[in-house]
């Protein structure tokens, strides 16, 4: 699917919380697929910075261990799912089948046992994310919400109530990036390779114009929408968990 595709050829950023430096080391070493960025964190005080913050919104999954040496992964995860959908995998040396279910109930969307092979770790991350992406597509990718305005993407039209305004193929092919991607940051190097196909030079403002464009559309139709479509500073441009 064309979700997908976007998505491998980009690579996934994951974040990896895990205290042990010989698993990180395996994990990083033996990651095979080259085109994934794997950030390491190593305690639950440094997670907190992350998980907290609208960076979070960077990563495609999260591998968390559950014992780390001053905290407790149960609550990290609690945390994440509190803020965001994005997949979640437990690792763990030691566990029940009830201390499983309770990390499934919890949220985890699966749970390894070390050790493990970095390659299925790999396969049932990757999995995640693509059931994530195509449950995105068959809920309708091609007419979504801003707010309380509707936004087609086949009739490329942004509506609210009885009014309704025409949007560009450009405008049409961001906002499409832009809610496949929905609560996470897209780069403005991506945006300029998928919707404006070309490389990104920082002196080219070209980006900044159509995104300028498609908000004063926005506001023309409800002011509050507007909103809905966020500047990252330093990082580039997403829409708000949308509804």
């Amino acid at each position: 699917m064309m979700q997908q595709e976007v998505r491998t050829a980009e690579g996934l950023d994951l974040l990896v919380i895990e205290d042990d430096p010989m698993v990180c080391q395996t994990i990083r070493t033996a990651w095979p697929v080259p085109t994934d960025r794997l950030r390491f964190v190593s305690t639950y005080k440094q997670s907190l910075g992350l998980i907290h913050s609208p960076e979070l919104g960077f990563f495609d999954g999260v591998i968390v261990d559950i014992h780390l040496p001053d905290g407790d992964g149960m609550t990290i995860l609690r945390t994440i799912r509190s803020n965001t959908n994005v997949p979640i995998v437990l690792i763990s040396g030691s566990g029940t089948a009830d201390s499983r279910a309770d990390a499934i109930g919890l949220g985890a969307d699966d749970y390894v046992m070390k050790p493990f092979s970095v390659r299925e770790l790999q396969a049932r991350v990757t999995r995640l994310v693509n059931v994530r992406l195509e449950k995105t597509e068959q809920t309708g990718r091609r007419k979504f919400r801003l707010g309380e305005m509707v936004c087609d993407l086949q009739a490329r039209t942004l509506s609210y109530e009885d009014e309704k305004l025409a949007l560009t193929d450009t405008e049409t092919r961001l906002l499409d990036l832009l809610f496949r991607n929905s609560n996470r940051i897209c780069s403005k190097s991506y945006l300029y390779k998928n919707a404006l196909f070309r490389e990104h030079d920082p002196s080219d403002k070209t980006l900044d114009v159509y995104l300028s464009r498609i908000r004063n559309k926005v506001k023309q139709l409800d002011e509050q929408s507007v909103e809905w479509i966020q500047t990252v500073r330093g990082s580039g441009y997403r829409i708000a968990e949308l509804w």
